[in-house]
């Protein structure tokens, strides 16, 4: 498991599944000031972002569930 405190501000962890071939991940956005509509928003930016960055489905080969 590895835990990211980042920008926004966000915290997002990634973690193997103890029981199925899966990665999962939580990711939690404070609203602050600007509301729940920023703290959305944010949230679907950083879920791209992780997708493409981090996991990079392509170059592994992975594909989401249907």
């Amino acid at each position: 498991m590895i835990t990211f405190t980042l920008q926004g501000p966000a915290t997002l962890t990634l973690r193997a599944s103890g029981t199925e071939p899966k990665l999962k991940y939580y990711l939690e956005v404070a609203g602050g000031k600007e509301g729940g509509a920023a703290a959305a928003e944010l949230a679907g930016k950083l879920e791209r972002a992780v997708a493409e960055e981090l996991v990079r489905p392509e170059q592994h080969g992975l594909t989401r569930p249907a």
